[in-house]
């Protein structure tokens, strides 16, 4: 979430870029000691779950006691050997200790202060170079659509993105939600994205704050512009690299029924948490929010969100495509919506394993056939029918053509035994067949 995600970037600096000066002294039997009791209090204090916070600090205090830390002098050696404890006592792979940064040093004399309107424009700036998280849009053969999020970002700067995306993609019959890239974001997004895929105002999820006593209760938008998918089929694809507020949208919606998981099993970090100082030189990043869902009474951190559908995270989105052409085409009634899906069945499918024909093969289907034209340019086969427009063409096959772009019409080869074509088959949008022989 929000706070997982600034507070996991934040610990970093802590733990691993410490000044020369904060690591070279080093400790003292009385540091370690009062480090190791200041630490035992904010766990039992804060750490998000009540009986880990209590194993975990009672790990690090017999460790102490029986001499485990003795040896150690070297700061950042200190806080590996804590780490590793903690680690293994909770199995929390976000629960670090390390030695706290230095102080930030005064400014120079005559500098200017930050400029808190400069630095927010810059980011602002960003953001929009980085369409707000929203990497892709599309429409998939057979009406599918296709939305990739690289990272949810607050509301208040990328609703109307989110907004236009939506439009976008109201009119498709399926949907596919990309989170393969996203390792989370701003939680706030959370209620107006989900909104848009459930009929009615539903829980996400409550973060429970143990050592404040707080509960954030996280619903989906009761109200949002536009049209819902809410109806049409829906996937959402994952990976290992799938984590935080990515990984409790995919955890939600599979609880729900409501989507279908496509992709590898995601990291499995649910806790929201932050940077608390530790007296008298150290700090750690604790877990001290956890998200818990009304149906299940807990959250993926851990295990990660298991998809329903398991596959590499490179063939994800062609298997989800496939599966929802499929149930389209099952559903259908209509002859002519039942040889469209299966068109783009086809396509799908051979989007797995690309057909690419060399120019000479290309070469080969090239030629007339009574009205129709088929030629080779800037080494793409290209089909024309009399004067209407031309049609850049895609191989599905070695001798079955697409269009490139969406067209009602497709051209299967007949080859001869020299490989030369010597007749197609142009069928179009009402599945009618017309078969032509070359005629030069």
């Amino acid at each position: 979430m929000k706070t997982l995600i600034a507070a996991v970037l934040g610990f970093i600096t802590v733990a691993g870029a410490s000044t020369a000066a904060q690591t070279s002294r080093t400790l003292t039997r009385d540091e370690k000691r009062q480090g190791i009791t200041e630490l035992a209090k904010a766990l039992r204090a804060r750490y998000a779950i009540a009986d880990l916070a209590e194993t975990a600090a009672r790990a690090v205090e017999e460790r102490l006691a029986s001499g485990a830390y003795d040896g150690l002098t070297d700061p950042t050696a200190f806080g590996e050997a804590v780490t590793r404890d903690l680690q293994a006592a909770t199995r929390d792979p976000h629960l670090r200790f390390g030695v706290a940064p230095p102080p930030p040093p005064p400014p120079p004399p005559g500098a200017r202060p930050p400029d808190p309107e400069a630095e927010r424009a810059a980011r602002l700036k960003w953001l929009r170079e980085t369409n707000f998280g929203f990497a892709k849009a599309e429409i998939l053969p057979g009406n599918v659509g296709y939305l990739r999020i690289d990272r949810f970002q607050a509301p208040d700067v990328a609703v109307d993105t989110l907004n236009g995306a939506m439009a976008f993609l109201a009119n498709t019959d399926a949907v596919i939600v990309d989170l393969r890239y996203c390792p989370g974001g701003n939680a706030h997004m959370m209620p107006w994205f989900a909104g848009y895929f459930l009929s009615h105002p539903t829980s996400l999820f409550d973060m429970v704050f143990r050592g404040d006593n707080v509960t954030e209760r996280y619903w989906t938008q009761p109200w949002l512009p536009g049209r819902r998918l809410d109806r049409q089929p829906m996937y959402i694809l994952t990976s290992a690299h799938t984590f935080s507020g990515a990984e409790g949208f995919a955890y939600r919606f599979q609880v729900l029924r409501r989507a279908t998981i496509v992709g590898e099993t995601t990291r499995g970090g649910a806790n929201a948490g932050g940077v608390l100082d530790i007296p008298p030189r150290f700090a750690v990043w604790m877990p001290m929010g956890r998200p818990v869902d009304q149906d299940t009474g807990t959250n993926w951190e851990g295990t990660g969100v298991v998809p329903d559908v398991k596959t590499s995270a490179r063939d994800a989105l062609a298997a989800a495509h496939l599966d929802a052409l499929r149930k389209l085409e099952a559903k259908a009634t209509d002859r002519v919506d039942r040889a469209r899906l299966g068109w783009a069945i086809e396509r799908a499918a051979a989007s797995r394993q690309p057909v690419a024909p060399d120019e000479d093969a290309l070469a080969r289907l090239a030629g007339s056939y009574g009205p129709h034209r088929v030629w080779v340019e800037g080494g793409q086969l290209r089909y024309q029918r009399d004067t209407r427009p031309i049609v850049l063409m895609t191989p599905v096959t070695a001798t079955v053509f697409a269009p490139e772009a969406y067209n009602p019409v497709r051209v299967e080869f007949t080859l001869g035994p020299d490989g030369r074509a010597t007749a197609i088959d142009v069928i179009d949008e009402t599945w009618a067949r017309e078969t032509v022989r070359r005629s030069r």
